[in-house]
């Protein structure tokens, strides 16, 4: 990962205009901001600073701003024993539904790939949504286990089964 900001432009829905976003990566010193957010984005959360830097410290997070710097959306990761923990989108509520999440996912796919990680695994509260869970479905994320208080996705984004065996064509069929 680099420590320089990417730019890129947010499209909204058709026909919707959208004022100009920027994307970069967080760094320990965003954790307050980060925290603000996602007790912004899950009322239900206590986020603290002691629990978000570990987050950025061993893994990262992508932040979405808007022109005037103001925070809309983030999405942090860390290394799990089969590849990334992702954490929920974190969007305030007057920021939903603009494809900030779906973009944020994206690059982070982008960025597991690009580092060889091969599944990236997701837990939602058991109570969450049908939403929410048919959110990250139609993005390719498959139910793994439920028990109590949690639900397990995971999706396989990267690693070795994307690289061309010996003998291989390089193709999803047999060795030419």
């Amino acid at each position: 990962m680099t420590d320089t900001p990417e730019s890129a432009p947010v499209l909204g829905r058709p026909g919707q205009a959208y004022a100009a976003t920027r994307l970069r990566w967080a760094a320990l010193g965003d954790a307050e901001r980060l925290c603000t957010l996602w007790r912004g984005a899950y009322p239900d959360s206590d986020e603290t600073e002691a629990a978000m830097c570990p987050w950025l410290e061993h893994g990262g997070a992508l932040m979405l701003l808007d022109a005037t710097g103001t925070l809309l959306a983030a999405l942090r990761w860390r290394p799990n024993a089969h590849g990334w923990e992702v954490d929920r989108v974190a969007t305030l509520p007057r920021h939903r539904g603009q494809g900030y999440g779906r973009w944020l996912l994206t690059k982070v796919e982008a960025a597991a790939i690009r580092a060889n990680i091969p599944v990236l695994s997701l837990s939602l509260p058991s109570d969450a949504s049908t939403g929410q869970l048919a959110y990250y479905a139609r993005i390719g994320y498959l139910e793994t286990r439920r028990d109590g208080d949690r639900i397990d996705l995971h999706k396989r984004v990267g690693g070795t089964w994307q690289t061309k065996r010996p003998g291989s064509n390089g193709t999803h069929g047999t060795a030419a």
